[in-house]
């Protein structure tokens, strides 16, 4: 694995993709939320957020040898997830289930930046900042995350998952097994 990675929990990834396709990408989600409204989940109540967008499963997949070679490990795609958050939503503290082993938050746009916090190995609480088209990798079963109360207006991001691909989590690629 990524020194960097296991001695942080987590890398900042500067320009994952182009700020250009990930504004595209928002556009296709809001396009997707006004012709279908999206429902929220229980993470994040009110929050639309939409599972498996078939945009982001292309990502997801198409992203695998750039995630690989990050990671330093193989890795089995699990799903995408994504969320469109609105001024004062807060994402709270917590760590992601096991398809969710390798997991990346990808920025697609917002009207000002607004941190992911990450705790290390060591237990210091880390925020980072993302502009769009920027990508936080990280432990997600391991890694406890969450974000404060969003002071802008608008926000939309993606979660692409992975497992390790001869890790004790492999089982869960594709999501299978998923608690629905």
């Amino acid at each position: 694995m990524n020194d960097g990675l296991q001695a942080r929990n987590f890398l900042l990834v500067p320009q994952f993709i182009s700020k250009q396709r990930a504004q595209a990408l928002a556009k296709s989600l809001a396009q997707q939320h006004a012709a279908t409204p999206l429902a929220s989940d229980t993470l994040v109540p009110g929050a639309p957020a939409l599972y498996d967008f078939l945009p982001f499963v292309r990502l997801l997949v198409e992203k695998i040898p750039q995630v690989e070679a990050l990671s330093e490990e193989k890795v089995l795609p699990t799903y995408a997830y994504a969320r469109l958050y609105s001024h004062g939503e807060a994402l709270p503290d917590h760590v992601d289930r096991d398809a969710c082993e390798l997991s990346l938050t990808l920025n697609l746009d917002a009207d000002e930046p607004w941190p992911i916090w990450l705790k290390t190995p060591a237990g210091e609480a880390v925020s980072v900042r993302q502009q769009p088209g920027d990508a936080v990798m990280y432990l997600g079963c391991q890694t406890p995350h969450w974000r404060e109360p969003f002071a802008g207006q608008f926000c939309t991001q993606v979660f692409m998952h992975y497992v390790f691909a001869f890790g004790t989590r492999a089982y869960a690629y594709f999501d299978k097994k998923r608690s629905r």
